[in-house]
């Protein structure tokens, strides 16, 4: 599962974070890293792909700097 906050251990304002199901319960979300969050905000993540968090593509929008404007749309490749 794929998830948006801003808590604690973050890399800025609101980044993408995941959480795995293993044995019916859900472990602790884990930070995307610095391959997908910056200082500025993450939002909606969709994941695109065959395979569970494996080979998949993330596709999400960010205000980080150097966008053309407001939230542009980024694409990272997700193993």
């Amino acid at each position: 599962m794929l998830l948006v906050s801003n808590r604690a251990g973050g890399r800025g304002k609101f980044d993408i974070w995941r959480s795995e199901r293993k044995n019916g319960a859900w472990q602790a979300p884990v930070n995307l890293g610095l391959d997908v969050n910056t200082s500025s905000n993450e939002y909606r993540p969709v994941l695109c792909g065959l395979n569970e968090y494996r080979n998949q593509m993330l596709i999400f929008s960010s205000d980080r700097p150097g966008g053309k404007g407001g939230y542009d749309i980024y694409f990272r490749g997700i193993d």
